[in-house]
């Protein structure tokens, strides 16, 4: 049952990992412009680009599973929601710059949350833990 029970966990994870950040832009623009959204506007750019929103939404995502195993909860809920609308609305800007900045974005923005990461590694390494 347990190890079930990790493999449901380590999917979720992964799934929610790859798909807030570009749910976040799809419901940034809903709320935009409605239910245009959903009209067909032809090309294949617009899959390119929530690819790359995806792997973007890693940076946060992975920085937020280290602090989890860290047991550093409410550090987790603070950065998702400082950094995670952040992200969002600095990809979507990035967006207009190319796919290469949406990256960069995601990952300068994710920053505060790696660095926490490692102070609270040290913390530990420095108690023993």
């Amino acid at each position: 049952m347990s190890q079930s029970n990790s493999s449901i966990r380590k999917v979720l994870f992964w799934a929610i990992a790859f798909l807030w950040l570009p749910a976040g832009i799809f419901l940034t623009a809903l709320i935009r412009f409605g239910l245009s959204v959903f009209e067909e506007k032809g090309g294949d750019g617009h899959i390119f680009l929530m690819i790359v929103c995806a792997v973007s939404g890693l940076f946060l995502a992975l920085a937020c599973r280290k602090l989890w195993h860290q047991d550093r909860k409410i550090s987790i809920y603070v950065c998702m929601l400082i950094l995670g609308p952040l992200s969002i609305f600095g990809v979507l800007i990035a967006g207009l710059l190319g796919p290469l900045m949406m990256l960069l974005y995601a990952a300068v923005i994710s920053l505060p949350a790696w660095l926490l990461v490692f102070i609270f590694y040290r913390q530990q390494v420095r108690h023993g833990k």
